[in-house]
């Protein structure tokens, strides 16, 4: 099967890179599919999943939230503010900030911090359903 060079980045570290057969990304607009070949694309990244299906056939699957995807004809770069594979997602850490947000939002609090909140909200939620995957 046909492969792209992918690699994965975040302010930290390399996330990944390697060959991989497709992936699928979630961008502001909702999922985006990329596969060998792929049309020329720039897009915002949005707070969801990203999967991974390397040249070997093998799924992985991480929680990706903020930055950008731009696909080319040989490869695609994901940068992220942040990617963590879903076996590696601390379950009780991510329940505890989905109750840190609720109770943020339950307040009343000003519009900047309840946007914040809900971002927040969104992320931990975003980690629970990777994870439990």
């Amino acid at each position: 099967m046909a492969t792209f060079h992918l690699k994965v980045l975040t302010a930290e570290k390399l996330f990944y890179e390697g060959e991989v057969q497709r992936c699928v990304v979630r961008v502001a607009s909702g999922d985006i599919g990329i596969l060998p070949r792929h049309t020329p694309y720039v897009a915002p990244l949005g707070i969801g999943g990203l999967t991974v299906t390397d040249a070997a056939g093998n799924r992985r699957m991480a929680a990706v939230s903020g930055g950008f995807v731009e696909v080319g004809p040989e490869a695609t770069t994901i940068i992220a503010r942040t990617c963590e594979w879903a076996d590696e997602i601390d379950l009780n850490r991510a329940q505890a900030a989905k109750e840190r947000a609720d109770a943020l939002l339950r307040q009343q609090a000003g519009k900047h911090e309840m946007d914040a909140a809900q971002v927040k909200l969104k992320k931990a939620i975003n980690r629970i359903r990777v994870a439990q995957k």
